[in-house]
C-alpha cells in the first residue's frame, strides 16, 4: 500500500493524471498589434519591393560612375606629357572675363569676389574612326586621358522601308494644335500664335512589309516615320537597358506594360516614404535606442540640410 495518496492535481477519480491547467493567454493590446502590423508591412513591401530596390541602387551607382559595369572598353591613356592641357579655372576665368570686358562698349565686367571658377566636367570628344565608335575623355584638372571603345550593337533596328515624312489629310498634328488653341480660349487666355509643339509623341504599331514583321514609329510633330524590322529585341545593351528602366518615369494614355511600370514606380516611392516611418516607429519602440538614436536622427537633418542648401547654391552659381 502506498504511504503517498494522489493529491487532485496528479490523478483524477480514475486514477489517471489530470492535466495541470494553462493559463489564459492575455489578448493583445491595441498598441502591440498595430505595432506588429507595423513590422509587418516594413518586413513585406521590402521583400516584394526587393527587385525594384536593387534596381534602383546598383543602377544609380552606374549613372554615377560611368566605368561601374560599362559597355564599352575602357583603356586609359597615359599621355600627361605630350597634352597642351587646359588652364586652371581661375586663369581661364580671367581670360573670358577680359574678352567679355572688351566686348561690352556699355558695361563693365569683372570678377566677383566670392566666385569660385570651377568646371562642370570632363572634356569629351568623338570619333567613329575605323567602324567603331570611340569616346575620349579628358580631366580638366589632373590631364588624366581615357579612351572608350564601344562595340557593334548586336541589336542595331534594320530598316525595311527608307525613312520619310508623311502629309496625312487629315492631318492629326494640325488638329491637336487646333484643339490646344482651343483650351486656352476656354481658359480665357488670348493666343494670336498657334501654340508649339513641346515633345515627340509618337505612333509605335506593327505592320508587315512583304510578309515581314516591322515596327512603324510615326511622329505626330513632323510626320516622320520610321519603318524597322521587327525581332523582338529593345535595340539596347543590358547597361543601358537597366538606365532606361531607372529613368522610365510618366504614364502612356494606354493600359501598357509602361503604364504598369509607373506603378511600381509609385509603389517604391510610397514605400520608400513608408520604411522611413516605420522605420521610426520601431526605434521608438527600443527605448534603450533612444537617445543614441536621436542623436543620429539629429546629425542626419543637419547634414541634409547642409547638403540641401549647398546644392542650392551650387545650382545658383553653375549652369549645367
Amino acid at each position: 500500500m502506498s504511504l503517498v495518496e494522489p493529491s487532485p492535481v496528479d490523478a483524477d477519480d480514475s486514477g489517471a493524471p489530470a492535466e495541470r491547467s494553462q493559463p489564459a493567454r492575455r489578448p493583445r493590446s491595441f498598441k502591440s498589434r498595430a505595432l506588429m502590423l507595423v513590422r509587418r508591412v516594413h518586413l513585406y513591401a521590402g521583400l516584394f519591393l526587393l527587385p525594384w530596390v536593387f534596381l534602383y541602387g546598383v543602377t544609380g551607382a552606374m549613372f554615377n560612375h560611368h566605368d561601374l559595369f560599362p559597355h564599352p572598353t575602357i583603356e586609359t591613356v597615359d599621355a600627361r606629357g605630350s597634352l597642351i592641357g587646359l588652364p586652371t579655372p581661375a586663369a581661364l576665368a580671367e581670360q573670358v572675363t577680359a574678352a567679355l570686358d572688351a566686348h561690352a562698349a556699355d558695361a563693365t565686367v569683372a570678377l566677383h569676389p566670392d566666385g569660385v571658377p570651377e568646371y562642370t566636367g570632363d572634356l569629351m570628344f568623338e570619333t567613329w574612326e575605323g567602324g567603331a565608335r570611340r569616346v575620349v575623355h579628358l580631366d580638366p584638372i589632373t590631364g588624366a586621358a581615357t579612351v572608350e571603345t564601344f562595340p557593334e550593337n548586336a541589336e542595331q533596328p534594320e530598316a525595311l522601308l527608307k525613312a520619310t515624312n508623311l502629309k496625312l489629310s487629315p492631318d492629326p498634328f494640325l488638329d491637336s494644335q487646333q484643339d490646344a488653341r482651343t483650351v486656352l480660349q476656354k481658359a480665357g487666355i488670348d493666343q494670336k500664335q498657334p501654340p508649339k509643339p513641346l515633345g515627340w509623341t509618337k505612333l509605335n504599331y506593327l505592320v508587315t512589309v512583304d510578309g515581314e514583321p516591322a515596327r512603324v514609329t510615326y511622329v505626330l510633330k513632323d510626320g516622320h516615320v520610321d519603318v524597322e524590322r521587327y525581332t523582338g529585341e529593345d535595340g539596347m545593351n543590358p547597361r543601358a537597358f537597366f538606365l532606361r528602366l531607372h529613368t522610365s518615369h510618366g504614364q502612356p494614355p494606354h493600359w501598357n506594360y509602361r503604364f504598369v511600370w509607373s506603378l511600381f514606380v509609385d509603389a517604391m516611392a510610397i514605400a520608400m516614404v513608408g520604411w522611413g516611418l516605420t522605420g521610426l516607429v520601431m526605434w521608438w519602440t527600443i527605448k534603450r535606442t533612444r537617445l543614441f538614436g536621436a542623436a543620429v536622427l539629429a546629425a542626419s537633418v543637419a547634414t541634409a540640410a547642409v547638403m540641401y542648401f549647398g546644392m542650392e547654391h551650387y545650382y545658383a552659381s553653375t549652369k549645367l
